[in-house]
């Protein structure tokens, strides 16, 4: 196996095959075609290169085709689109493809669009894009008068794009690369930009600066997978590896004497870089050529006939031909000393003795003897490489060892290690194996995790295999039957499949997954004109949020009809919740907006309501709230009078009375407050009657006073009443009597008291105070003494009191029946003296009344 091996400065380097291509029927297409391929194993996409001469042959239609790393054909979709300037894979392995207009358009592994969308409108106007660089979650773009363009996001534009510090004060640029943001859908993005001129700029959004590279100008940049290393090549042939972090450090320098921009340069792992070229010969044939190196300037070649593919991964590289696919990485310490020719190390005997073992060899134990006390590190190494090793029967190998030595130690060991290795190992197995074609190696699987690998896998509709492995690790299997169900309703279409069968069938796989959400599969029902299955599955959602928030959208997007179906299933859920954003939600959906807008729509909601009003009814009672707080009390007034309730109309009507100033306006409204409580419905009960009647006959009664209001207005214009002119309307009965009173219209006052039949001990408690009020003593003096009270004389006393007139007040006190409170009266005159005499004079009265309660007491 170490023959195989190459040596790259203190390093061993290995290629191993892992395919042999299902391509090639077209060993041109790769050259061919513009390919992007995803890293972990994932697929290769192509697309004919605009660029480059297209023989004639099969289909003139150009295609977007996506394969597996065997090169099997997944799926493919005509191509009508032109002017693409690059192609890359996003972190959540979806194809995206950027065009010189600025335009970002994405797509599923199975070709599906998915997303659209123009980076910035003023790319066009600077006449288009010349280069383009993609990082996981986002894309950078040039334009044509050296303008940079950011967008931080690959599902939309907007507030995720910007434009960088301008560098039109520079030459040229050359290159273009983007150093990975602090994290994924971070703004803070970093480009670093290649000059003819030589210097290297550093750009962001505010700033543009040089950082400093000799040697320039750079024509190629590359980031590793980590993030952690950047690798220059100029045009002098120098190449230069820097640390990326708060500054740029040159880590090392080489000087290779390549002059010519390569075809591809990317990073194998983060141990070294690998260059394609592809070289003129002498007999104008092209020899395609990958230098693997860069360490002290120490390089691999290795040579192919046909055009290459590189796709940088985490531990590696792997590399697409036209007939087979290579993957290159650094042999691990631990596989070095296993398999280096002669070795003695403790891993390379443990294994020998587990061969001599297996061969019936009686002396095997022997071999153990020299690494007892290396025993433990030998079985951890063998396990480490397995991890690394494409070979099943390999990897067995060494497990078979690190199992093998675990018998002879004399300590318990981490049996989790060995638990986790025979886990991912089995997984990469078979995900190797065909169709699945996924080659992913174990650091690959642990970068990526099985969330990641679930969502690939799902993705390619591989849902059973994605489920089987979750389930097999303990890992949720949430989101891969979520796209399953969504998957199995679009494959419906057409089929003979009830909504009432998808929906068990659905409901019967998410039986082991409490609390999964329904809403985005019920969104998809929809998309596919199945309301009633969106609907069946909504009311399966656990969150009232997401119910809501789905039944909203899709009101909004289908007819007028089905609109109407699911702003009535968002209202009632959102009443059901109790939550009054989701209710304040569901009343703007009705209304479109505001409810308290100008324009506002309240039909909808008031249709709702009509059809369910005791289901709904904590969301009439929140939409009159709001209506009342943005004072719209005609449009709540019209909104009580559609659902036919006639009590709030008529309450409405009233609350608005003591908003409006003119008194027309307030007789209109007091008379339809009126005429809708005189309705009463003689299936009411009886206390609701009686409620009404009052409430009718209150109104009447309040139309009556405005009325006698307006008139006592006008009498005070014409007769010229002290002060004028007086305003009466909107004030209370009362109110309007005091006033009457205090102007001394003594005869209007009375009047209206006739007219508004006022009790005589209320209207006396009403004029009694309004001339202690205005000051009339003589006129409240007259008043007591010409006439019979009829609520005793306390009223006329405390305001004689009041005004200290002593003297007016002393002639009534005997007139009070409480003799406590003559002494009070008395002790507040200053006559202590006649204050005892009455408390006396009551001590007495009430010694007579104990008596004879004594007497008829004990005569019970």
């Amino acid at each position: 196996m170490s023959s195989d091996w190459q040596k790259l400065a203190n390093l061993w380097y290995r290629k191993q095959e892992v395919y042999t291509t299902k391509w090639t029927d077209d060993p041109d297409r790769l050259h061919l075609c513009v390919v992007a391929g995803a890293p972990c194993g994932g697929p290769v996409a192509t697309v004919r290169d605009e660029h480059v001469f297209q023989p004639v042959r099969g289909n003139l239609k150009p295609e977007l085709q996506t394969w597996t790393s065997a090169g099997r054909l997944i799926a493919s979709v005509e191509w009508p689109h032109t002017g693409l300037l690059t192609m890359g894979w996003s972190s959540q392995e979806t194809l995206v493809c950027v065009f010189e207009s600025g335009v970002v358009r994405t797509f599923t592994v199975m070709c599906e669009p998915l997303n659209y969308f123009t980076v910035d409108e003023r790319i066009k106007s600077e006449g288009g894009a010349i280069m383009a660089a993609l990082w996981p979650s986002g894309v950078a773009l040039l334009t044509r008068r050296y303008s940079l363009f950011v967008n931080a996001s690959l599902t939309r534009a907007g507030d995720a794009g910007f434009k960088c510090a301008d560098i039109k004060n520079y030459s040229a640029p050359l290159c273009l690369c983007v150093l990975p943001p602090p994290a994924e859908n971070s703004a803070d993005i970093q480009l670093v930009v290649g000059t003819t001129d030589g210097p290297t700029l550093l750009v962001d959004r505010h700033e543009v600066k040089d950082i400093g590279l000799t040697d320039g100008p750079f024509m190629a940049f590359s980031v590793s997978s980590s993030g952690k290393l950047l690798a220059c090549l100029s045009t002098k042939g120098v190449f230069k590896v820097l640390a990326v972090g708060s500054d740029l450090r040159v880590l090392d320098v080489a000087n290779i004497e390549l002059r010519k921009k390569p075809k591809q340069m990317v990073w194998c792992g983060d141990d070294c870089i690998a260059l394609y070229l592809a070289v003129q010969t002498p007999s104008n044939t092209l020899q395609h050529v990958l230098f693997v190196g860069g360490p002290q300037n120490d390089w691999i070649p290795y040579q192919y006939d046909a055009p290459l593919h590189l796709v940088s991964e985490c531990d590696g590289c792997r590399i697409l031909g036209a007939h087979k696919v290579e993957f290159v990485q650094r042999v691990q310490k631990s596989t070095e000393e296993i398999f280096s020719l002669g070795s003695f190390d403790p891993p390379a005997m443990l294994c020998y003795a587990l061969e001599r073992y297996t061969e019936g060899d009686v002396c095997a134990q022997e071999s153990l003897c020299g690494i007892k006390d290396d025993l433990g590190d030998a079985v951890a190494a063998c396990i480490d490489a397995s991890l690394c090793e494409h070979e099943p029967k390999t990897c067995k190998d060494l497990l078979n060892a690190a199992g093998f030595g675990r018998h002879f130690l004399t300590e318990p060991v981490d049996a989790d290690r060995n638990k986790n290795a025979c886990k991912n190992l089995r997984i990469c197995m078979n995900l190797r194996q065909a169709p699945i074609d996924i080659p992913i190696s174990v650091a690959q699987l642990e970068k990526l995790g099985i969330a990641g690998l679930s969502l690939r896998l799902v993705q390619r509709h591989h849902h059973l295999l994605a489920f089987r492995i979750c389930e097999w690790v303990g890992h949720p299997r949430d989101m891969v039957l979520h796209h399953w169900a969504c998957e199995k309703i679009r494959a419906a279409k057409g089929s003979p499949d009830t909504d009432e069968q998808l929906c068990e069938e659905i409901l019967q796989k998410f039986k082991g997954c409490p609390g999964i959400g329904f809403a985005d599969i019920a969104r998809v029902a929809a998309e596919m004109y199945r309301l009633h299955l969106a609907t069946k599955l909504l009311n399966q959602e656990p969150r009232s949020q997401a119910q809501v928030d789905v039944s909203i959208q899709l009101s909004r997007e289908g007819d007028d009809e089905n609109g109407q179906m699911m702003l009535r299933l968002a209202a009632e859920k959102a009443t059901q919740s109790w939550d009054p954003d989701l209710i304040h939600r569901g009343i703007a959906a009705g209304c479109n907006g505001d409810p308290c807008a100008r324009g506002a729509d309240m039909e909808k909601v008031a249709s709702l309501v009509k059809e369910r009003p005791a289901e709904l009814q904590a969301l009439t009672d929140l939409f009159a709230r709001t209506l009342l707080s943005g004072e719209q009390h005609d449009r709540l007034r019209r909104f009580y009078e559609h659902l036919g309730q006639r009590r709030q109309a008529a309450s409405v009507a009233v609350h608005e009375v003591f908003k409006k100033r003119d008194a027309e306006e307030r007789m209109n409204r007091l008379r339809f407050a009126k005429q809708q409580f005189s309705q009463i419905d003689q299936v009411s009960q009886e206390a609701e009657k009686f409620s009404m009647q009052f409430s009718s006959q209150a109104s009447s009664e309040e139309i009556e006073l405005l009325k006698a209001q307006i008139n006592l207005e006008e009498q005070a214009v014409l007769k010229k009443w002290l002060n004028g002119p007086h305003k009466f309307a909107g004030k209370s009965l009362t109110s309007t009597l005091a006033k009457l009173i205090e102007l001394g219209e003594v005869v209007e006052a009375d009047n209206l008291r006739t007219q508004m039949k006022i009790a005589d001990k209320r209207y006396w408690r009403i004029k009694i105070r309004a001339l202690s009020k205005a000051g009339h003593v003589s006129e409240l003096e007259m008043l007591a003494k010409n006439r019979t009270s009829p609520i005793g004389y306390e009223l006329f006393i405390e305001a004689f009191l009041e005004h200290r007139r002593n003297d007016l007040a002393l002639p009534f006190v005997p007139k009070v029946k409480s003799s406590e409170q003559q002494a009070i009266y008395y002790s507040r005159m200053g006559m202590e003296g006649d204050a005892q005499r009455a408390r006396a004079q009551g001590q007495e009265l009430s010694g007579a009344g104990r008596l004879l309660q004594n007497i008829f007491g004990g005569g019970r």
